[in-house]
């Protein structure tokens, strides 16, 4: 094997919502009625994840910002509600109990439902109005919204948020962000999507004075709640000390519990804090499984990570990570182990002549400097620190 002496790859390490980023923007400006800004970071639909694709539905089945296009609108509708974002699925479940440009399937439109009432209180009212009997789409979506209103003023946590979202939307009340903010802060107590939502509110400053303070107290409201992403924020949070105290102990605590819930991100940087013992104890054994884990769940960057370990010991890799590479990588997983050392804050895998080391990202320019004259894209500031992976000869 020949390799290039100095050649450094570098890996990007994305923090939680890398996706929701640019769709949180994207939500702004949605409200504001900024729609070709919305357009710009919804992209095609696959940049903002079953968020940006329900928004892109949105857009299309009303004609906001582009001509009028229920075929695709629908398409869009149905990609993102088949993704689990239960916003589309309310939609969906509604548009076939009406047949409004599908044909009606209330079967279906029952299986929409029960699955958006985990989240979204129109799908609750919904269903329960179905019980009692239909008044027509008119009509019942009258009721739904008046139900929805009172259950947030009887201070019902899932009512609350979801009128949040509908002046978000506009969806039988009008679009105002005072509002959103308002009914997110009441729910915030009670709904970890709501506490999160907040946090990010407050750490850009939309509809709120920015506050790192506030953005870290809610979004620890949010972890507490065991919301993962809200977790793996909390993590960053305190490992570079943003609206509290640098505490690598409490950010290596966090990313633990996020991992734990399946946050693939939170896997891979778990991983990286038990190879370099930044606020945990070095253990290289449990780093390579969690990576490994991350890695399962499609995170390229770990896969990047687990790849060049395995191609430089001289193995051949599946791509990506199928259950028969990450077989053979069991296999290895202990021969490797024995060749990984630490130098400083970095890792090195020795290799006969060759050696390949990478740093644990710091995930300082994860946020925006504060010194910078020109403000970068929110999507940007998601940008974590980065990876150093160095082949170099001995």
């Amino acid at each position: 094997m020949s390799l290039v002496s100095g050649i450094t790859l570098l890996l990007l390490l994305l923090l939680p919502l890398s996706a929701f980023a640019g769709s949180l923007e994207g939500r702004t400006a949605y409200r504001k009625g900024d729609y070709a800004k919305a357009l710009l970071e919804f992209g095609s639909g696959e940049q903002g994840g079953a968020v940006g694709t329900y928004f892109l539905a949105l857009m299309n089945l009303r004609g906001e910002g582009l001509p009028r296009d229920e075929s695709r609108g629908l398409k869009l509708l149905q990609d993102s509600a088949d993704s689990g974002y239960s916003a589309a699925q309310y939609l969906l479940g509604q548009r076939y109990f009406y047949g409004h440009g599908v044909p009606m399937d209330k079967g279906l439109a029952m299986t929409y439902l029960q699955s958006a009432s985990a989240e979204d209180y129109r799908a609750v009212a919904f269903l329960k109005l179905i019980a009692k009997g239909s008044r027509g789409e008119t009509r019942d979506h009258e009721s739904i919204v008046a139900t929805v209103k009172r259950m947030a003023r009887a201070k019902v946590s899932d009512a609350q948020y979801t009128l949040a979202f509908m002046h978000l939307i506009g969806d039988g009340v009008p679009k105002n962000a005072v509002e959103e903010v308002r009914w997110y802060r009441a729910a915030s107590a009670h709904n970890a999507r709501a506490a999160f939502m907040l946090s990010l509110l407050y750490q850009f400053g939309e509809g709120v004075q920015q506050s790192p303070t506030e953005a870290f107290r809610f979004m620890r409201i949010a972890a507490e709640q065991g919301h993962a992403r809200a977790q793996y924020f909390l993590g960053t949070y305190y490992y570079q000390g943003e609206g509290t105290k640098v505490d690598r102990q409490a950010a290596g605590a966090w990313f633990r519990k996020s991992a734990e819930n399946g946050y693939a991100d939170a896997q891979l940087a778990y991983g990286m804090l038990l190879l370099s013992g930044d606020g945990v104890e070095i253990d290289k054994a449990q780093a390579v499984e969690w990576i490994g884990k991350s890695s399962r769940q499609g995170n390229i960057r770990a896969r990047e990570v687990l790849r060049e370990l395995l191609t430089y010991r001289g193995q051949a890799v599946a791509t990506p990570m199928t259950d028969t590479g990450m077989s053979a990588y069991n296999m290895e997983k202990q021969k490797i182990e024995n060749q990984l050392r630490l130098e400083g804050k970095g890792v090195l895998l020795d290799q006969g002549s060759f050696g390949l080391k990478f740093s644990l990202p710091t995930l300082y320019d994860a946020y925006e400097p504060k010194n910078q004259a020109t403000p970068r894209p929110l999507k940007q500031n998601f940008q974590g620190g980065i990876f150093d992976i160095i082949i170099r000869s001995f």
